[in-house]
């Protein structure tokens, strides 16, 4: 009866360590994003990500990754927490004159009214943030 006891007491203490551990990713000095709410927080293939709310479309956009290499993308005020439309007709990517002239279309995304270059996150099919025009 007493390893039973034990036994189980060990499987409880385990199952609480691991919970603990996955609500460390947000809100703690020593976690990835300690200035985040849990609410936006995404596991995308294993790879946790800070998300802001698009307006637009009513859904959460990556912006942030903590991947193993470290850090991928911007700080979430960078991408559209103030709204700020881009001008009307400007080019945005591929020309001389545009926000993100090196940038390919495929790597520009609209966050908020903001147009961003983006990368890809290795392992996700997430794109986020790495540049934003102002």
């Amino acid at each position: 009866m007493k390893t039973l006891s034990i036994i189980a007491s060990t499987g409880l203490m385990m199952l609480g360590t691991i919970g603990l551990a996955q609500a460390q990713v947000s809100g703690t000095p020593n976690s990835p994003f300690p200035n985040a709410a849990p609410h936006e927080i995404r596991t995308i293939n294993g790879v946790p990500c800070r998300t802001v709310l698009d307006r637009e479309s009513g859904q959460r956009v990556p912006v942030q990754c903590a991947v193993p290499t470290g850090m991928v993308g911007l700080d979430p005020m960078a991408t559209g927490s103030i709204l700020v439309a881009p001008s009307a007709g400007a080019v945005v990517s591929g020309t001389p004159a545009s926000a993100f002239p090196n940038a390919a279309p495929h790597e520009i995304r609209v966050i908020n009214g903001v147009p961003c270059r983006t990368v890809l996150v290795q392992g996700t099919n997430e794109r986020v943030p790495v540049e934003c025009a102002r």
